[in-house]
């Protein structure tokens, strides 16, 4: 078909194309679908594609190209619907390409040009290389800085023994509309090696590459499929765009055509100027590779608005290995709202960042992913994957605002279904929902295995900014395990409305460090222990959390103790709102030493308020020379308490004492002092005032305190917190107020109380 015969939706292109380029570039139109020893160009250079027969073959067309200088275009007849070429295994692969050449599929008359969806837009051309005998022969193959900016769109390349494109040492190539690994009427026919490789070139355009004088339309991405390695490999290469590609998926979009290795394979990209797969409205589908979905090794490179382990149509499609792995710095998982991926269906995690106890992933992130499903957040539901965001080994990562559901696990690969876990030190983790997902302001559970896991030191979880929502979890809510982690402002098994979505295990583990910090968490409705603090030393905090109560004060008990500390020392518990747990308020095993509890508020809860061993109110000794956990340190005897209603402002007298021996306990001491309005054993609601500089081994002291007006009665307890950080439990509870201002009680009756009952 000569230039004469074209019709419109090509006459356009063609013109644009002679007024940008060089007036040497040249047009072929491809008219014979033979290759074999015929098929070779008479002259090359003469700028005729003619065969000895005066045919235009795409192996004289390619030849000619060749020779000559300029940007040259190769057309297709429209003898050439639903036709294959099959190349002769005599003549080889096609010539290698070495200058710049603008190859069109769709200037075949029945190509559907106006199609807006892939599976609509078939070639009409294939090249098919199953006859090649060799092991290595490519469909296409670009060579050299020439052909840098080649256009290959709409044909099909299938069968081959190498790969089905491969671009090396050439630059800025747009490759779109093709079916790579389909055959005509979608028919499985992959390429033995990647479906499309680059080697050290930049700036390619690989899906929604624009058409040559078409500004106004945008191509529709390419079907890469049944490779027997990677669909895309992109190798000592940078700036690179991969958009709107089926890969791994059939061409409707819906059928598992999984390539052999991973669907995009990432390898050395440029330090200053990464990849960029997907976009906020041109996402690839990427599912059923035999490796996983995408490997990126190199930095700067960004992963936007990708759907991973489903079909273009909305069908799951089973995938083996990780959903996106990143080894390298500064790479961008998600973004802005519009940027995030969403990924499931994965047998292992669905994003990893470094490899375990390998390569270390440093200063990424990982932000507004869709990962697992959960019924109306994703209106399939589809299968979670083995797990979360799963940094296996890296540092200084950001990983933020995330949906991490469905977390499966995976007992054949010993993977843990965590939500989120992160293996290294000073990682962020803030503002995820973990096993729950907000839909229209209505919970929506979807559990993962567990939720949050930080291993390392130094890792933040959850700000005031942005707190994580984590619950509903099959085990533990935030678990902490280093040195210096914090766990800052999150709400742990219950939204931010304070409904219920409580983990089945702990709110909050933090074990086997120095120095963390607990801060202002609401942790509520979980069937463990609100917080466990567990072989943890040196200077840890925990302050400011509410634990079984809501700030508005509802009652959000955890189903055991509000907090439990085993095996651990030298650190503070202060300020904290503790109330309404099915166990104690705060809780110990017989290994604790040196945990100064102060300033808390404890109420409504089953058990005592403080209890040191576990095993009820422990009983004064005279002199305190028993031992056990915080030496079991002897509670404030008061014995007396008076409220003056008529100073201004009203002020509560008490008179009390410490009986404890110097080698028991390190003086001076602070005896903080709590009062309730109603009658419950061995609990502050409210925090009374700290009594600072108790000096003196059971002498008798006084100390006043001011009250509100309002307050007429009440019933008052203490602890005494000595200098070597030892708290006691709570004193049994003395009345003050109304009837009886001033309560004596017979000091040795205190000292037998060992119940709880009315003591």
């Amino acid at each position: 078909m000569s230039s004469t015969f074209l019709l419109p939706k090509t006459f356009i292109t063609l013109i644009a194309m002679l007024l940008t380029f060089s007036t040497s570039a040249a047009t072929f139109t491809v008219n014979n679908p033979v290759d074999d020893a015929n098929a070779h160009d008479a002259a090359p250079g003469n700028g005729i594609c003619a065969d000895a027969f005066g045919a235009c073959t795409l192996r004289a067309a390619l030849e000619e190209s060749n020779a000559l200088a300029g940007t040259d275009t190769i057309l297709f007849s429209d003898v050439f619907l639903n036709a294959t070429l099959m190349l002769a295994n005599s003549e080889g692969p096609l010539p290698v390409i070495t200058g710049r050449v603008f190859i069109l599929g769709e200037s075949i008359d029945a190509y559907n040009e106006s199609a807006t969806l892939l599976r609509d837009a078939q070639p009409h051309f294939f090249i098919n290389g199953s006859n090649l005998s060799g092991s290595s022969e490519n469909g296409l193959l670009f060579s050299g800085s020439a052909a840098s900016g080649s256009i290959v769109s709409a044909i099909g390349i299938v069968g081959f023994p190498g790969d089905g494109i491969l671009i090396f040492d050439a630059d800025n190539l747009t490759i779109d509309r093709n079916y790579i690994g389909a055959g005509i009427g979608g028919a499985a026919l992959g390429n033995n090696g990647h479906g499309v490789h680059v080697v050290n070139g930049d700036g390619h355009r690989v899906g929604k590459g624009r058409n040559p004088g078409n500004t106004s339309f945008i191509g529709l991405g390419n079907v890469i499929s049944s490779s027997g390695k990677s669909g895309i490999r992109l190798e000592t290469s940078s700036d690179n765009r991969l958009r709107n590609n089926l890969i791994g998926i059939s061409p409707t979009g819906f059928g598992d055509r999984g390539n052999g290795e991973y669907g995009v394979h990432l390898t050395g990209s440029n330090v200053q100027a990464g990849d960029v797969i997907g976009n906020a409205k041109a996402g690839n589908f990427i599912a059923g590779n035999n490796l996983g979905s995408v490997l990126s090794i190199g930095n700067n490179n960004q992963f936007i608005a990708n759907t991973l382990g489903i079909g273009e149509t909305g069908s799951f499609i089973n995938s083996e290995g990780d959903g996106i792995v990143i080894i390298g710095t500064n790479n961008f998982v998600g973004g802005n709202a519009l940027a995030g991926n969403r990924i499931v269906e994965h047998v292992g995690s669905a994003i990893r960042v470094g490899t375990f106890g390998g390569t270390s992933a440093n200063s990424n992130f990982i932000i507004n992913n869709q990962i697992g499903s959960a019924g109306a957040q994703f209106p399939l539901l589809f299968s979670g994957n083995g797990a979360g965001i799963n940094v296996a080994n890296g540092s200084t990562n950001a990983i933020l605002d995330n949906v991490v559901i469905n977390s499966l696990g995976n007992s054949a690969g010993g993977l843990v279904g965590n939500g989120i876990v992160v293996r290294g030190n000073s990682n962020t983790v803030s503002g995820n929902r973990v096993g729950f997902a907000n839909i229209l302001a209505t919970p929506g559970i979807e559990p993962n295995q567990q939720g949050i896991v930080a291993i390392g030191d130094s890792n933040i979880i959850g700000s005031s900014e942005k707190p994580n929502v984590v619950g509903g979890n099959d085990g533990l809510g935030i678990g902490a395990f280093g040195n210096n982690n914090q766990v800052n402002h999150n709400f742990i098994g219950v939204t931010e409305a304070f409904g219920d979505i409580g983990n089945s295990s702990y709110g909050v583990v933090v074990q086997n460090g120095i120095a963390p910090i607990v801060r202002n968490n609401i942790i509520g409705y979980n069937n463990g222990a609100g917080l466990l603090i567990n072989s943890v030393s040196n200077a840890f905090l925990i302050i400011g959390n509410w634990i079984g109560i809501a700030p508005n004060g509802d009652d959000i008990g955890n189903l055991s103790d509000g907090i439990r500390v085993q095996s651990s020392n030298n650190s503070d518990l202060l300020r904290n709102h503790v109330a309404f747990n099915a166990g104690s308020g705060i809780t110990s095993d017989s290994s604790i030493s040196a945990i100064a509890w102060f300033q808390n508020y404890m109420h409504s809860n089953s058990g005592i308020g403080i209890d040191l061993n576990d095993d009820g109110v422990t009983a004064n000794d005279v002199g305190d020379v028993d031992e056990g956990p915080n030496r079991l340190q002897n509670f404030p005897v008061i014995e007396n308490a008076v409220l003056d209603q008529e100073a201004s402002p009203p002020t509560l007298t008490i008179t009390y004492r410490v009986d404890s021996d110097p080698g028991a306990a390190t003086y001076p001491m602070n005896i903080d002092f709590y009062w309730s309005d109603v009658d419950e054993p061995a609990q502050g609601r409210f925090f009374l005032g700290t009594d600072v500089g108790y000096s003196t081994p059971n002498a008798q002291r006084i100390v006043a305190f001011d009250m509100s007006e309002s307050v007429t009665h009440g019933w008052l307890t203490a602890t005494a917190l000595e200098q070597g950080r030892n708290t006691s439990e709570l004193a049994p509870r003395q009345r003050f107020g109304e009837a009886d201002d001033s309560l004596f009680r017979d000091r040795f009756e205190v000292l037998a109380c060992t119940g709880r009952g009315n003591c």
